[in-house]
Parts: structure tokens; C-alpha cells; sequence
């Protein structure tokens, strides 16, 4: 992979990089057994996907692994229906790839705590690809009473992998913390005075999307320089326009309004920067940049860094996003607001 940025399908990246997820080389051990205890860990390569369901980038992704033939595929969604049709597609197509569900409610951090917890027989998870998200709902508060965009969207991901991390480091080297974004990230800001949108009284929902986004952007940029040195991959992930059920909460006309912003050529960054409005694209193509942050060696030294057509992107970025200060800053609240220490 070049610095070139360009839309690729899944089964593209997949084809240069997925031999990884067959099975790292490396002298962890994965000691379920005796006979297990001389075998390589790189057999039993295990991904934890969220947000997944038919209709979904995260979806697609799971089928799209699955051919890579990865040990374990854990598939999180909010109920079990959800991921039924995905199980059973790779399962007809790729029997030997084990799959598993997980209830994760991200609108309750203690639901959060509970799915972490209710993976304990699992020793380590090489891939936690954090997918899962709403777009433009009516204000909603979470359980823990944060805007459900600010909540679901960031906070619990936060809580997500500080809780997870642990497992991830077991898998070593080349594992990987993957957050997907949104383009409209820059569009956004952190409000850290109102996050809350005043209960309500100042809420727009792109507004708060944006603002949702971007600090994924931000947690991704500090985490991915935390964990440098352990050569855990970090990257957040620009999936670019992709039709799927995370549009239900648009409004009836927001597809003639995004034709609209095409005739117009581009958008504008909250600074005044133009940057273009992608072009519709497959989910495919959409969960290809998903991988790209996964396994890509040649963005291995950017860790951290936001990737926009599978190539690092983070000139696109406005001030705000690129403010170490920010991310401190950031960071602090959320441990506050998870009542979590994140010490790293």
C-alpha cells in the first residue's frame, strides 16, 4: 500500500495483507491444552467486530474476515437476531471459522462492563475493530446520561478498550485498537464546557455527530502514541459514504441534500478548509479501510493516525483534532465521566 489514497474493495486488501489473520508468527502461546502448548498462539487469531448486523459496514466486515479464515470472529450487537444472518452465512461458506456472539449495549456502561466481563475465557483478542454507532437521532440520553451520540459513539468505546486492553496486549505485536470516524469528524469539536448539549436546549444532531467523531479521532491520535512502543496498532477510520441502517434516523431528505453538497464540489472544515464529499461507495469498500488499519504494514509508523481511502490522511485534520492538548484534555473527561482511570 502506497500514501496514495484510493477506494479499494475489501477483498483487495484482504488479498495483499490477510494472510495475517491465518495466524501471526511469533513465540506466544495459546495454552488451552498440553498438545496446545508447543503450537504457535498465531493459530487462533480472534477479532471482536461491533455494531453488527445484515445491514452494516461492521456486517461486511465480519463476512469479509471470515475468508481470511481467522480462529474467532466475536460479533457484538445489542441482540443476538442481529448477527444471526451473518453467523450463518459464514458458517455455510467458512465452517471452520468459530463465531460469537456478544451482547454489548454501548447507551450503558454498565451493560459495557458486563460484555467485557462475559468474556473472560477468552485469553486475548488481536483485533478489536469498534464499528458500532448512531447518526442524527433525536436527543436521547444514554442510561449514564450523556447525549447518546457523545455516549454510544465515543464514551463507551473509551470504557471499551480501557476495559479490553489487557486482552489485546496478550496478543503482542501487530494487534490492533481500530475506531471508525466519520468525514464529518471534520466538521467537528469538542464542546467540553456543554457536551451535553444544555440537556437538549442547543441540540443539533449533526453538531453532535461531528462532535461524536471527533473525538474518536482524538482518542485514537493519544492512544495510538500510548501504545507505540508496543507496536499495538491504532488507527480511526474514514469508511467514506456507505448506505446502511445507520442513515434511519436521517431526515426524509437527506440524500437529495448530500447530491446537493456533490453539485457543490465540497464542504467546508470548521476552519473554512474545503474538503470533498466522497462518493457513494459498497460496503466492500467501505469495511476495505477497516482492514487497511488492521494489517497494512506501511502505515505501521503512523500510529495513531486517521486513514481516509485506506492511506493516512491526517492532513485533512483541522486544529482542533490535531491538539495534543485536546486529546489530553479529552481523555481526562472521559475518565471522569467513566469513572475509570486509564493510566498507560
Amino acid at each position: 500500500m502506497t500514501n496514495k489514497q484510493q477506494i479499494l474493495r475489501s477483498e483487495v486488501v484482504l488479498e495483499k495483507y490477510g494472510k495475517a489473520l491465518a495466524g501471526k508468527t511469533g513465540n506466544q502461546i495459546f495454552p488451552s491444552s498440553k498438545k496446545e502448548k508447543s503450537a504457535d498462539r498465531g493459530s487462533f487469531i480472534t477479532v471482536l467486530i461491533t455494531g453488527v448486523s445484515d445491514n452494516s459496514i461492521a456486517g461486511e466486515l465480519a463476512l469479509q474476515l471470515s475468508t481470511a479464515d481467522p480462529k474467532l470472529l466475536i460479533l457484538s450487537a445489542r441482540a443476538e437476531s442481529k448477527v444471526a444472518g451473518i453467523r450463518e452465512k459464514i458458517k455455510s461458506s467458512k465452517p471452520n471459522v468459530e463465531t460469537r456472539f456478544l451482547n454489548l449495549d454501548l447507551s450503558d456502561l454498565t451493560a459495557v462492563r458486563n460484555a467485557v466481563g462475559d468474556l473472560a475465557d477468552v485469553p486475548h483478542i488481536d483485533h478489536l475493530v469498534c464499528v458500532a454507532g448512531v447518526m442524527f437521532p433525536p436527543y436521547t440520553k444514554t442510561k449514564d446520561g450523556f447525549e447518546s451520540q457523545f455516549g454510544v459513539n465515543y464514551l463507551a468505546n473509551f470504557l471499551l478498550v480501557k476495559l479490553l486492553l489487557p486482552k489485546i496486549r496478550a496478543a503482542g505485536p501487530d494487534s490492533s485498537v481500530i475506531i471508525m470516524t466519520s468525514g464529518m469528524a471534520k466538521q467537528g469539536k469538542m464542546n467540553f464546557d456543554d457536551y451535553n448539549f444544555s440537556d437538549g436546549r442547543t441540540y443539533d444532531p449533526t453538531v453532535a455527530y461531528a462532535q461524536s467523531n471527533a473525538a474518536r479521532v482524538m482518542f485514537a491520535k493519544r492512544l495510538g502514541q500510548k501504545l507505540k512502543g508496543e507496536k499495538i496498532r491504532v488507527f480511526s477510520i474514514d469508511p467514506g459514504a456507505v448506505l446502511t441502517g445507520l442513515q434511519r434516523h436521517c431526515p426524509p431528505d437527506f440524500l437529495d441534500q448530500v447530491e446537493e453538497w456533490k453539485k457543490a464540489g465540497s464542504l467546508v472544515d470548521i476552519e473554512g478548509k474545503p474538503f470533498e464529499v466522497p462518493p457513494w461507495s459498497t460496503a466492500s469498500e467501505g469495511a476495505a479501510g477497516l482492514i487497511t488499519g488492521m494489517l497494512d504494514p506501511t502505515i505501521a509508523g503512523y500510529n495513531g493516525s486517521y486513514i481516509n481511502r485506506n492511506a493516512v490522511a491526517d492532513d485533512e485534520l483541522h486544529a482542533h483534532l490535531s491538539d495534543e492538548g485536546n486529546w489530553t484534555k479529552l481523555w481526562e473527561l472521559s475518565e471522569k465521566l467513566t469513572q475509570e482511570k486509564f493510566s498507560l
